[in-house]
């Protein structure tokens, strides 16, 4: 059996061995003949010829991408094809734009001539991309006025803004090409998404450009400075006198009472202000209401920093002799 086993391992490894020779008498033969190949004349293929745009980029900018290649079909000696087609150390072919704004696209025709002479020694059989598109803008700079959206500020419940909304800087210098900063009209606005405000805000926001626009513009400053006070309004209350006008002598309030109690909310500024006013309900009767025959408090001269009254109770119902 183990001698079985050894002539089995002799043969493998002849096998093995005859392979190799096998395989690189093929590598062998195979590049000679592509290097025998190579050297013959009078091939044609067809490649994706690398390009490249050149234009004043202080003046214009590209706002489309721009195409990287042309497809043409060449014909020559197989080494130049081979290193064509496979781009080994091929300069891309440039192509000059003056104003490059006022035109958008170029045919083959405009540059064959120059393409065929970068081209040799290989011969220049045709030009498959029959036009180039492109699309360019000049560049221009402008000033944006900054805006907030105040749709993404919430302030705390029972709290008001108490100033204006300050920005600094008011606006911000943009540059870009003309068609991207016309997207954006004469302003630009931010938005800060913050919730619960209670207290004086003041804080720094990045100006960020539509996602769209982002490749395009250069902006200064990268941020502005936002500040606005913010105030309370607390809760309060106080029992106020009632005081009947224009009643007629045969008309009295069904119930009999005295004073209210008005409820309300008052600026937190202003609270020691409010302890030293006085107030009156009035009951007019000229300002009943005819159809119920009722009338309502009125309080006269509430100053501004007083919101949310309520009077308790509102409304009386009147008597009749």
């Amino acid at each position: 059996m183990s001698r079985f086993q050894k002539y089995f391992g002799k043969l493998q490894k002849k096998k093995a061995s005859d392979i190799k020779v096998v395989a690189l008498c093929v590598i062998a033969a195979t590049t000679f003949w592509v290097l025998n190949a190579l050297n013959k004349d009078n091939y044609s293929t067809v490649v994706n010829y690398p390009i490249e745009f050149q234009y004043n980029a202080e003046e214009y900018m590209a706002v489309k991408e721009l195409p990287s290649e042309i497809k043409i079909e060449i014909n020559g000696n197989g080494w130049d094809l081979f290193r064509k087609y496979f781009n080994f150390n091929v300069n891309p072919f440039a192509i000059e734009l003056s104003n490059p704004d006022k035109q958008d696209y170029l045919l083959s025709s405009e540059y064959r001539r120059s393409l065929g002479e970068i081209l040799a020694p290989t011969n220049l059989s045709a030009i498959l991309t029959d036009t180039l598109k492109f699309d360019f803008d000049k560049i221009i700079e402008s000033d944006l006025i900054v805006k907030i959206d105040t749709s993404t500020l919430e302030l705390a419940p029972h709290h008001e803004y108490a100033s204006e909304i300050i920005i600094d800087p008011i606006s911000v210098h943009i540059k870009g090409p003309e068609s991207k900063i016309n997207a954006l009209g004469d302003s630009l606005v931010i938005a800060l998404n913050e919730t619960g405000i209670q207290e004086n805000f003041n804080q720094s926001a990045p100006i960020e450009m539509p996602e769209d626009l982002q490749p395009f513009i250069e902006f200064s400053p990268k941020n502005i400075q936002v500040t606005f006070e913010v105030v309370a309004f607390l809760e309060g209350n106080k029992r106020l006198k009632i005081r009947e006008e224009n009643f007629p002598k045969n008309v009295t309030l069904s119930r009999d009472v005295t004073s209210v109690l008005m409820n309300y909310r008052v600026d937190e500024r202003k609270v020691s202000e409010l302890r030293d006013l006085e107030f009156e309900g009035i009951l007019n009767y000229r300002h009943r209401n005819k159809e119920d025959s009722t009338v309502t408090i009125e309080v006269l001269n509430l100053p501004n920093y007083i919101k949310s009254v309520e009077i308790e109770p509102n409304t009386f119902k009147l008597s009749y002799d």
